[in-house]
């Protein structure tokens, strides 16, 4: 058995990423289940799928990476497929967040000024939630996601040397045991840094306009009725405009209240 810790070698690599996967997922559910006000389960299910869906690429990408980079190494039997990988997850949860978030505001720039409505309010899918306007902003995501993993991509390489070495270093006292590294990479350090990641992550991408489950049924179709009842007073015989403001849950509550 090789004493250096790998990351795709047997079942026990596999069952212990899903592990890491399943644990931070459900970090999410922890987020959703004390935020105020509280998204609807329909729309918290499909936030948590983007993030799923997308962290799976990005894992998929950072093993690819440090598979890669050990490959590449002048040392390669020297270097430490697990150590790389740690150190990627390191700069994918400080330096990549704030990539990402900076690309996504960019990308929402322009979905605002070329009026892709599907786009511009990320974690808002539509009245009633559209599975389309997910895949849209799960392709978006991932996109955005792409362009992040590109630059801390230039990153490990320019620093491949140094970045072996530290992870090497760190790893040391336990590298005669690589299932034990193994289980440090992946659920020991990495799983406090991504729960984290998903919940920053999580904050930008949802609707932070979204009503919460207790305010949806005052949004349903019978909000004409609802307009019509508080207009009438005031002279006005109907709402002509009533299914524009359904455009997006805020319009209606902001204009509500201004009658």
């Amino acid at each position: 058995m090789s004493s250096k810790c790998t990351l795709v070698a047997d079942r026990t690599d596999d069952a212990v990423q899903m592990l890491l996967g399943f644990i931070a997922l459900s970090s999410l559910y922890a987020k959703w289940h004390f935020e105020r006000p509280r998204r609807s389960a329909t729309i918290w299910f499909m936030d948590a799928m983007k993030q799923g869906t997308s962290a799976a690429m990005i894992h998929v990408v950072n093993i690819l990476y440090a598979i890669g980079l050990v490959e590449t190494s002048d040392t390669p039997n020297d270097q430490d497929q697990c150590a790389f990988y740690f150190m990627n997850v390191v700069i994918d949860t400080t330096l990549g967040v704030y990539i990402a978030y900076l690309l996504l505001q960019l990308v929402t720039l322009v979905a605002t000024r070329q009026q892709w409505t599907s786009l511009r309010c990320h974690g808002y899918y539509g009245s009633p939630p559209s599975w389309k306007t997910w895949w849209l902003q799960l392709l978006e995501w991932c996109a955005v996601l792409t362009i992040m993993k590109f630059f801390v991509g230039l990153v490990l390489y320019a620093f491949s040397t140094p970045l072996g070495w530290m992870g090497s270093l760190l790893f040391y006292p336990v590298h005669n045991h690589p299932k034990i590294e193994l289980l440090i990479v992946m659920i020991g350090c990495p799983l406090v840094m991504n729960m984290v990641q998903f919940w920053l992550q999580d904050s930008f991408l949802m609707d932070q306009s979204q009503p919460s489950s207790e305010e949806l049924p005052l949004l349903d179709s019978s909000v004409d009725g609802v307009m019509n009842a508080v207009q009438k007073p005031r002279g006005m015989s109907n709402v002509s405009n009533a299914a524009d403001m359904r455009t997006h849950p805020r319009d209606v509550i902001v204009r509500t209240v201004a009658v």
